[in-house]
């Protein structure tokens, strides 16, 4: 309350983006494939567990890069968060120029 002694204003309370076990990570760019690498291709991690579509690879270097972050998605953030904000990493090879979304996967309420 401004203006009367004794009295501080509160911080407003951040706003959180909250986290969840499942996390989609899909490629959003790649412009010299390496391997069998396209646009499109995803994969999921439901809290410890690697999903891949059938019949589909993912470069395990683009995984290793991509590991640390899924982590942190799993848990909740503040909603001005970088990775809420921009959730795209890069894959380690600056040829190749991978880029993926990361995102966090919520359930539907079943009605």
């Amino acid at each position: 309350m401004r203006g009367v002694p004794g009295s501080a204003a509160l911080p407003p309370t951040p706003a959180i983006s909250p986290g969840s076990p499942r996390v989609r990570v899909t490629v959003t760019r790649v412009d010299r494939p390496r391997g069998r690498t396209r646009v499109g291709d995803w994969f999921e991690i439901n809290g410890s567990r690697l999903i891949l579509p059938p019949g589909q690879s993912f470069c395990p270097y683009a995984l290793a890069a991509v590991f640390p972050v899924v982590v942190m998605r799993q848990g909740d953030l503040p909603a001005d968060s970088w990775l809420v904000r921009k959730p795209y990493i890069c894959g380690p090879d600056a040829e190749e120029n991978l880029v993926m979304k990361v995102e966090a996967v919520y359930e539907e309420a079943a009605g």
